[in-house]
C-alpha cells in the first residue's frame, strides 16, 4: 500500500514538473504561405550578411564565419 502510494506521488509530480516544458511549443509556419513567407526573410536576412562581408573582404572561411554568426544574431 505504501509503495503504490509512493509510486502514484512520484507519477504526479513527474507530471507537475513536465507539464509546463510540454505546453510550450515553438510558434512555427502553419500554412505554405507563411512558410514562403518565413523562407524568404531568412534568405534576404543571408543576402544581407552575404553582401556585409564581401564589403569587409573577409577570406572565404572568415566570410562563412561571419554570415553564420550574422544569421543567427
Amino acid at each position: 500500500m505504501i509503495r503504490l502510494r509512493g509510486v502514484f506521488a512520484c507519477g504526479v509530480l513527474f507530471f507537475v514538473a513536465t507539464a509546463p516544458v510540454l505546453a510550450q511549443t515553438p510558434s512555427k509556419p502553419r500554412g505554405p504561405g507563411e512558410i514562403a513567407a518565413a523562407d524568404q526573410i531568412a534568405m534576404e536576412k543571408r543576402a544581407t550578411c552575404q553582401r556585409e562581408a564581401r564589403a569587409k573582404k573577409l577570406n572565404y572561411l572568415q566570410r562563412r564565419r561571419f554570415v553564420k554568426e550574422c544569421v543567427r544574431g
